[in-house]
């Protein structure tokens, strides 16, 4: 009997394991051995590791970005893993993943469990996300003020082993890989748009929980004077500005650098009360309004500023889940729902398979992986170490849904526990 397209993919499969993170990250002192993100635990042995990368595009050697940490003695795998069955992988990479299919990273390898030693305090020269100009740069943090503008956020993570599949472009690949993850994870949520990506402004000023505290006053405000400083110096792409679009940037300039002074003499995490509120959201909205009349005349959209609300009020709810309090007595409860509702897994379907493209980011070790181009081709005689693909979990510099980051071993150094020889793919859509 010939065998049928089904049999010959199953006959692919390879054991794998889903790395799965919380759904809002925890403050750093979590004591969580498995984790994206964070400080790592880094044996004293251990210098936090350097590269040079491309910035501003010049070469320039910096603290790379620490990307995950991960205790082997949690990931299933026991009889069939090619890993070791205990030990730490400390995972660096570069942040600057723009033309940079290969960014440099490093992986380095304890015997030790995850938790035995304390956070590593990062570097002085730890690069910023995205890098010192990256066109992913989340440019309203101060890399001076902001830990958080060159240290990712702390998710800690979980295993869940499944069979991963070898085939592109194929429905019947497809409905195995759904039937596959579908059993790992379950069924699924039904997919809900995002409460803030894309929102415009005019459904903004219909939703009055907005500013709840005064950190996401501080967030906004230096969005806004972001834009407005780089406007003044950029020009409309190569055009000057005219005499009356540098007066009204200027004005808008004054108004933000006003509403900071403000901020400064105010703890972040305070509420607002009903009157600054409604003032905020009337200064907010003249932005808005002041940029659609400067459209055609500076690079910044109006519809970028309203953009960067929603960023920031997620930006603002993360940082208050890294303060260990209840964020639900502190933040609209809708808010906090939809952020986490980012990591439930969505309902797939067959062509969702078929693509290897999920609603929901898919994390994981070992298996064939996954990506937009032919890095998992290109390294289909080695092992993945990790995939961690984009996620609106993540800050900017790694929050697009199509980018794909791999880490990728020999199995010869593998065996020889030489994760000096570890490779970085990084592929967007």
């Amino acid at each position: 009997m010939a065998r049928s397209e089904q049999d010959e993919i199953e006959e692919t499969a390879l054991p794998a394991v889903l790395v799965r993170r919380s759904d809002l990250p925890v403050p750093l002192a979590h004591p969580a051995r498995s984790f994206f993100g964070g400080l790592p635990k880094l044996p004293p042995k251990f210098d936090w590791p350097t590269a040079e990368v491309m910035a501003n595009e010049k070469p320039e050697t910096v603290a790379l970005t620490f990307v995950a940490q991960i205790d082997l003695a949690e990931v299933p795998g026991a009889g069939w893993s090619p890993l070791p069955t205990r030990g730490t992988l400390y995972l660096f990479c570069s942040s600057v993943f723009v033309g940079e299919g290969h960014p440099p990273c490093r992986v380095l390898y304890s015997p030790t469990d995850g938790g035995v030693y304390p956070n590593r305090a990062p570097p002085p020269d730890l690069m910023p996300l995205a890098g010192t100009d990256g066109d992913s740069q989340v440019r309203w943090l101060d890399p001076n003020l902001d830990l958080h503008s060159r240290v990712e956020f702390k998710y800690p993570v979980s295993f869940r082993p499944f069979r991963d599949f070898y085939f592109r472009e194929d429905a019947v690949g497809g409905a195995l890989m759904v039937k596959e993850l579908c059993r790992a994870l379950g069924p699924g949520e039904a997919h809900e748009n995002d409460l803030l990506q894309f929102r415009a402004a005019s459904e903004y000023e219909k939703d009055e929980d907005w500013p709840f505290n005064w950190l996401l006053i501080t967030y906004v405000v230096r969005s806004v004077l972001s834009h407005v400083q780089r406007d003044l110096t950029r020009g409309y792409y190569g055009k000057p500005l005219t005499d009356e679009a540098t007066v009204e940037l200027k004005r808008l300039r004054a108004g933000a650098i006003g509403w900071l002074e403000r901020c400064r003499a105010l703890t972040p995490m305070d509420d607002v009360d009903p009157d600054t509120k409604a003032s905020f959201r009337s200064w907010w909205f003249k932005i808005v309004h002041a940029y659609e009349k400067l459209d055609g005349q500076v690079p910044t959209y109006a519809g970028t500023i309203a953009h960067d609300l929603g960023n920031a009020i997620n930006h603002t709810i993360r940082c208050m889940a890294t303060q260990d309090v209840d964020i639900s007595d502190h933040a609209p409860s809708s808010y906090v729902a939809n952020l986490a509702r980012q990591n439930h897994w969505k309902t797939p379907t067959v062509d969702d398979g078929k693509h290897r493209h999920f609603r929901t980011a898919l994390h994981q070790m070992l298996g064939y992986g996954s990506g937009p181009q032919d890095a998992t081709e290109a390294h289909l005689e080695d092992v993945l170490l990790l995939q961690i693909q984009g996620d609106l979990a993540f800050f900017n510099w790694h929050s697009n849904i199509g980018g794909v980051l791999h880490f990728w071993i020999g199995r010869d150094a593998l065996d020889q526990r030489d994760f000096s020889q570890v490779v970085a793919t990084f592929e967007c859509d």
